[in-house]
């Protein structure tokens, strides 16, 4: 019975330790006070503030479309690597195939994205893609992270 408690004991000290700093972050948010260290009361100033930002609204929203292409693409990628898994049960190359959907599990992002760079200025002298870095290169770059 001691054990018990002693482990429910460190599982909220861990949650704490993880949870607490968000928790207060979130409360001084709502600080009506210039200050960080100082309360100066309830307040919604800072928010409004950042709604007002045309260009920080801008960005949001390129963004939210960005997200929403790379779960469409990251879903079709992944059902079509499913499928071909599941359904297709002898074909040359499946080895090769199934290496590929599991790699993005093993291989750190940092190596991924520093690979896509690398792709991306091969690419530009050779076949002129893409010209600059904009927002092509934006949309084909994050289904590789979510993708299978």
């Amino acid at each position: 019975m001691k054990r018990f408690e002693f482990s429910k004991l460190m599982l909220v000290l861990g949650l704490l330790f993880i949870y607490l700093p968000m928790l207060i972050l979130v409360i001084y948010s709502f600080n009506a006070s210039k200050l960080v260290t100082v309360w100066g009361g309830w307040s919604i100033k800072w928010y409004v503030g950042l709604l007002d930002n045309q260009q920080l609204m801008g960005s949001v929203m390129r963004s939210l479309e960005i997200a929403l292409y790379t779960a469409v693409a990251a879903v079709a990628l992944g059902t079509l690597a499913a499928f071909v898994l599941t359904r297709v049960t002898r074909f040359k190359g499946r080895t090769l195939f199934g290496g590929l959907v599991t790699a993005p599990l093993v291989m750190p992002e940092v190596i991924t994205g520093l690979s896509l760079l690398l792709l991306f200025v091969a690419l530009a002298p050779l076949i002129g893609w893409p010209m600059d870095r904009g927002i092509l290169p934006t949309l084909v770059a994050p289904p590789t992270f979510c993708a299978p």
